[in-house]
């Protein structure tokens, strides 16, 4: 007799449909999401490994930041010969005018000459030494460069941004997703960005010091050594340390930046635990896929019996039967595993959007890769098969055949992986929810002013043309009214550093119009001091630190005792990741150059109001491209991770608790099964349908509960650990695990209640015969 009938196998499926399909169904779905999780986790996991010189390159970082001055680089290199070279970085949106008078908006990176030789990033036209060694000279990328050229060569053209001429000198390859430096539309000569801002000081002082900086050594070197020397150089003659505002410093490899607490200008990063956690996810969703897996097999083998009683009179040995029955599982595996394939082609649109990547699964498919995913279905075949090819091997074909065979035993493993896979369920509940929860404060969280019926747009106004723009706009119906500032809730304002009684402290500064306060519907509380064009308004955490009491009149500001005019109560001008911060609000001459524009709406076609709102623009301007959005739009986009990551988070618990209950309705079909003979005679003894019920839903319960107790404490250290990086947030309710638990605890039931209610209401005699 063969070893192995994969006919035999096949016929027994299709007369299981039912089996088949659930077991296919659900391992295949969640090897689906423990894939593309997998290809997620290696993704951020490798990011700026493909630099040729990763091992050579230090970004410098100090508390609090990760920005220096412009004059700080070439100062190290002249004075440590392990440095090669250096580049700064910085990214800014400007209007640049191309060919036949097209204005464009474009994001710029801001780079030194040195860019290219140190980052391995594709350069299509141009030479990496040269492409940027040229102050007026600028790189594009390719999506952009097609977007304006078409499938003409752009190199030797030329643009025009703030009135200054630029050669268009190369193209680079668009910034890959596995790299921390923010993708850009092209990369300017940093030298440049004094004469785009119009500030000739900007290169030869360390006063705005907002700039990233990065270093390649020399072979063999270790430039992270001398930071503490750096650092001692930098307490005398750096203002950023010696006035107390900076304390260390250090050196950073290129492949920690993207995890690193230190943020930085022109780059994206990602946190280490937000990794780590969808990493357990995906164990998790593996393990019930598994457990899932095992328990549907195991108790189909009972089934199988009769089969395995046949072989064996007919001389087939207990190897060969141990090997179909592995085998069987392997394939089953082998096939719910290429189908999860499938299905994480079909997903894979939908996890980049709510992960905010790019997987490109086509691409990433090594023969590494997949070999780790034939070793996982094949290993998981293997368990899941082995376990009911020992239970059922040792059944005697004699007894079976005469029909004396007993399914007996407690079989506590099973029950086991049934808490297990609650257990992980309830878990993922508590998460989902708590996210949720999270991501529902932080969205409707009152930010300290009224952000509804406000629209942003970055200002293209000249200064003096501020009045006929306000008085332009005021003509729509539904604007309600206008206001310029230089600095605002939704981008933070600018910085303001100074030494105040001895102690450095840090201001956010927003300059405003006197429509702004009271547009913003912010609560402020006016002061004794007299009316003063120099006089400021603070916020609450400003008075406190500045410890200026109940009626503050003025304070110190630099070198000049200024008014305090108010009393701003405090409001968020960035995310609830971060505590609010002091600030300091100045008025807004008449020569000063706003950032953005603000417009309060009213009426009910506020979309049409927009749409005129940005035609008088391009009328006023000649067209000239702005930025502009719903103020609502902008501040919601600061949790739009936290979002999507409930969303995505909210699925897996969805998929695990269907497969925990796939689990549990397999086990319950094969418990009852083994207690049809003890229910005919309880019956027969006068017992209801209520008590039958009750002690058949108990044996599964009491491990249900057991699987609440051990998740509570687990699922509270995790949603502890990931709630701290919020400076606001939502408590851990005590009611959510309670909540979690009730459902796990009502789903189990009603999985188990219907075949325990079919079981306890058959004809006691029937079940006797049965047996």
């Amino acid at each position: 007799m063969r070893s192995y009938s994969l006919k035999m196998f096949i016929k027994y499926l299709s007369k299981n449909r039912l089996y088949a399909f659930v077991t296919l169904t659900g391992f295949s779905v969640s090897l689906m999401f423990v894939l593309l999780l997998s290809v997620y986790i290696r993704q951020e996991l490798s990011v700026d490994q493909f630099h040729k010189n990763k091992d050579r390159i230090y970004r410098l970082v100090r508390d609090n930041g990760a920005t220096f001055g412009p004059l700080i680089g070439p100062l190290i290199k002249s004075q440590y010969p392990e440095v090669e070279t250096y580049t700064r970085l910085y990214s800014n949106n400007w209007n640049a005018v191309f060919k036949e008078k097209q204005q464009e908006r474009v994001n710029f990176l801001m780079a030194d000459s040195s860019f290219f030789t140190m980052f391995s990033f594709g350069l299509i036209e141009g030479d990496r030494e040269s492409v940027l060694a040229t102050k007026n000279s600028v790189v594009l990328s390719s999506t952009f460069a097609k977007k304006i050229f078409g499938n003409e060569n752009p190199v030797g053209k030329t643009c025009t941004i703030n009135k200054i001429s630029f050669t268009i000198s190369g193209v680079f390859a668009d910034m890959p997703g596995n790299t921390h430096i923010q993708k850009c539309d092209g990369i300017l000569n940093f030298n440049v960005l004094a004469d785009l801002w119009n500030y000739k000081e900007l290169l030869t002082t360390n006063n705005n010091s907002s700039f990233g900086l990065y270093f390649l050594v020399h072979n063999g070197t270790d430039l992270p050594s001398k930071a503490p020397k750096i650092l001692e150089q930098f307490k005398k003659d750096y203002w950023l340390y010696s006035n107390g505002f900076a304390k260390t410093l250090g050196f950073e490899s290129l492949t920690e930046v993207y995890f690193s607490r230190e943020g930085g200008p022109a780059i994206r990063q990602n946190s280490k635990t937000t990794v780590f956690i969808f990493g357990a996810i995906a164990l998790a969703i593996l393990i019930v896929a598994i457990v899932n897996y095992i328990n549907l097999t195991v108790t189909q083998s009972w089934f199988r019996t009769k089969e395995t009683a046949v072989r064996k009179m007919m001389g087939c040995s207990k190897n060969a039967l141990l090997w179909q029955y592995i085998t069987d599982s392997v394939v089953l595996s082998i096939a719910s595993g290429v189908a999860a394939l499938l299905f994480a082609f079909m997903a894979e649109p939908f996890f980049n959007t709510q992960m905010n990547c790019q997987l490109n699964l086509d691409k990433q498919f090594s023969i590494s890769f997949l070999s780790a995913i034939l070793g996982i279905t094949v290993a998981t075949g293997f368990i899941s098969g082995i376990v009911p090819a020992i239970v059922v091997n040792s059944f005697k074909p004699v007894n079976i055949v005469k029909g004396s065979f007993s399914r007996t035993g407690k079989n506590y493993y099973s029950r086991i992986l049934i808490a297990v896979q609650y257990c992980i369920s309830i878990i993922l509940l508590v998460s989902t929810w708590t996210i949720v929860r999270q991501s529902e404060y932080m969205q409707n969280h009152n930010p300290g002013f009224n952000k509804e019926n406000l629209y942003w747009m970055e200002n293209t106004i000249a200064a003096n043309q501020k009045d006929a723009f306000r008085n332009t706009l005021k003509t729509i119906p539904g604007v309600m009214e206008v206001s310029y500032c230089m600095g605002s809730p939704i981008d933070g304002g600018n910085n303001q550093s100074f030494n105040y009684k001895g102690k450095p402290v840090s201001f956010q500064e927003f300059v405003v119009d006197s429509l702004f306060l009271n547009m913003m519907e912010m609560k402020v509380t006016p002061t004794t001091a007299a009316r003063s064009k120099q006089g400021v308004w603070i916020n609450k955490t400003a008075v406190n630190l500045l410890e200026l009491g109940d009626n503050p009149v003025s304070f110190r500001y630099y070198e000049h005792d200024v008014p305090v005019l108010g009393i701003i109560d405090d409001f968020n001008f960035r995310s609830l990741h971060t505590k609010i911060g002091p600030i300091i609000v100045r008025q807004m001459g008449k020569d000063d150059y706003p950032w953005s524009i603000m417009v309060k709406l009213g009426g009910t076609n506020q979309i049409s109001t927009v749409r005129k709102i940005l035609k008088e623009q391009a009328d006023f301007t000649g067209g000239v491209p702005m930025e502009s959005e719903f103020v609502d739009e902008v501040l919601n986009r600061q949790y739009l991770t936290e979002v999507k990551q409930a969303r995505l988070i909210g699925a897996f618990t969805l998929l695990s608790i269907i497969i925990s209950s796939m689990g549990i309705f397999a086990m319950a079909l094969y418990f009852i099964q083994k207690k049809v003979k003890e229910i005919g005679i309880r019956k027969i003894n006068g017992a209801r349908v209520i008590q039958v019920m009750v002690m058949l839903n108990k044996e599964f319960l009491n491990w249900v509960v057991i699987a609440f107790v051990v998740a509570c404490p687990v699922a509270g250290i995790l949603m502890h650990k990931w709630i701290q990086h919020f400076a606001y947030h939502v408590d851990l309710a005590w009611w959510i695990f309670l909540s979690a638990g009730l459902l796990a605890i009502s789903l189990a039931l009603l999985t188990i209640s219907w075949q325990s209610w079919r079981a306890a209401t058959r004809n006691p005699v029937d079940a006797l015969r049965y047996e």
